[in-house]
């Protein structure tokens, strides 16, 4: 794919000295990244790093396997096997309910659903979970949080139904259920329900012990983590392996169950109850803000992996969801540092940019909290109504290209953002960067004046200035 190129020169770009985009990404503080983007030409890949690493390479797909699960799940029930509305007394003996029971909390138990577990308002604890460097309890004593357990006890701490409640707890649940109701280990019933399906063929939830083309944990671009990856026996809520490519592939399954194309995997009813959203922006298993166009999940596991996966969708099916170029699109990034949470968002921004998507939806914070990486290329003129002092501090100076000052200081350049500008009724905004800063400009409008919108990036609101 030709954008993929174009990637990789944006790039190596950001940094005048650096000569690959490993190089360029380990001065983002990343030393590998993986990359897939799904187009209407089908999955492209590339990777960034200065060691041997290629699209085939595993990487943990910490909270993207909660996703996964809520599939296996509805693929159960679509099959037959398991309600996705009935409470978990269905299913779990006494003896596994009282796991998860407190003497306060009994009665309510018996009101959580599976539907509940999924969409994260069953009330349960334990958002996420740590790994374990070797000899990882059962399931049975992480639920209990005895030792050799490194999280409390999964207990309820709201009421089932009450609101939206971040819970790995909640889909350790789900694995238990699975595992009760169909009569296997979990891994097989994920390589039965979703795995074959797909041919994901190099996903798992165990590294094979001959396996050595993984991606070992960072701390920094530069020092990398001993022992390389935890192990996750909470395996519904962070355990997987795989690739971006085979998580495209999942996302691709979906658009087409939507469509009412791949009955056979998903029928369109049951996608469609999957990623309606239940609460906080969140559907079963997937983030899918109502009405957004876009499904997502990200993950991050212990000691460093940092993932990203989303995909362009029409949920309900009703024409109201304009997808534009980004129709059947989707893009997956994965990291093995901790600064791979924010570097991934950027990549994401810059494949959606080149591919000329729409703005990624508000909702979702992808070009609000993080700060694009700047795109070669010259700043439309139109930035140059905007010139002129903005608030009580900050001044867009006249010249051929745009410059910003704040109070005193010198005034530093202004190169154009790679993000997708958003809609306005007055027209697309105008997205900047400031050289060597962590910082984005948006020119817009508000109520039908222009605006300029300064956001500092790291999830910080953003400053929105009026002419003075």
């Amino acid at each position: 794919m030709t954008r993929l190129h174009d990637l990789e020169n944006l790039v190596v770009g950001q940094f005048g000295s650096a000569t690959s985009p490993s190089e360029a990404l380990a001065r983002l503080g990343i030393s590998a990244a993986s990359i897939a983007i799904l187009a209407n030409d089908g999955i492209s890949t590339t990777t960034f790093s200065p060691s041997n690493i290629d699209s085939d390479t595993l990487f943990q797909a910490c909270s993207i396997s909660k996703p996964i699960a809520a599939i296996a799940v509805f693929r159960a029930a679509q099959a037959g096997h398991l309600s996705v509305s009935a409470p978990i007394t269905r299913y779990l003996s006494s003896q596994q309910l009282s796991l998860l029971e407190t003497p306060q909390t009994k009665p309510l138990l018996q009101h959580v659903t599976i539907d509940m577990l999924l969409s994260h308002t069953s009330g349960l604890s334990i958002g996420g979970f740590p790994g374990y460097t070797h000899d990882p309890p059962p399931i049975a004593t992480i639920l209990q949080g005895l030792s050799p357990s490194n999280t409390a006890q999964v207990h309820l701490e709201g009421f089932p139904g009450q609101r939206f409640q971040y819970s790995g707890g909640g889909f350790t649940v789900v694995q238990m259920i699975l595992e009760t109701v169909l009569q296997k280990p979990f891994p097989a019933i994920i390589r039965e329900l979703v795995f074959e399906p797909l041919n994901m063929s190099r996903s798992c939830y165990k590294l094979p012990d001959a396996e050595r083309n993984f991606a070992g944990a960072y701390a920094t671009a530069h020092t990398a983590h001993d022992p390389p990856y935890h192990i996750f026996p909470e395996m519904a809520a962070a355990g997987l392996w795989t690739t971006p490519s085979e998580l495209l592939l999942v996302v691709r399954a979906l658009q087409s169950s939507l469509q009412g194309i791949n009955d056979g995997f998903l029928r369109q009813e049951w996608a469609r109850l999957m990623l309606t959203e239940v609460q906080s922006k969140y559907a079963r298993g997937w983030k899918a803000p109502e009405g957004s166009g876009v499904i997502k999940h990200d993950g991050s596991n212990n000691p460093g992996y940092r993932c990203l996966l989303l995909g362009w969708v029409d949920v309900a099916g009703d024409g109201k969801v304009e997808l534009g170029n980004a129709d059947g699109g989707g893009v997956c990034v994965m990291t093995n540092t901790p600064q791979g949470a924010e570097v991934a968002i950027k990549l994401a921004q810059a494949a959606g940019y080149l591919l000329e998507w729409p703005a990624f939806p508000t909702a979702l914070h992808m070009d609000t909290d993080i700060v694009p990486l700047w795109a070669p290329g010259e700043v439309s003129d139109g930035w140059k109504e905007w010139a002129g002092y903005w608030g009580d501090k900050w001044h867009i100076l006249h010249g051929e290209s745009p410059t910003l000052k704040f109070a005193y200081l010198p005034p530093v350049r202004l190169l154009p953002a790679a993000v997708s500008p958003r809609k306005y009724e007055e027209g697309t905004s105008i997205d900047l960067v400031v050289e060597g800063l962590e910082i984005m400009l948006r020119l817009g409008w508000e109520k039908g004046e222009r605006v300029v919108e300064i956001r500092p990036g790291h999830e910080s609101d953003a400053d929105v200035l009026r002419r003075t």
